[in-house]
């Protein structure tokens, strides 16, 4: 498919909001930060507790000796 230079549209960056337009939401990376702590720390313990609950049964065995 062509398309002529005529009928492109010229790139205009995006105007910055008037005093009477609400601008776009500002995300809170700390926020965000935190929310990915807390599921690593989630899972690091769920990891944790099923490593104790095997040794603690019997299932797992010792390789590292």
């Amino acid at each position: 498919m062509q398309v002529s230079a005529n009928a492109a549209i010229p790139y205009a960056p995006p105007r910055p909001a008037s005093s009477g337009q609400a601008a776009a939401p500002i995300v809170d990376l700390t926020q965000l930060a935190v929310a990915q702590t807390n599921s690593k720390m989630t899972a690091a313990a769920g990891a944790a507790l099923g490593q104790v609950s095997g040794e603690l049964t019997g299932v797992l065995v010792n390789i590292s000796a």
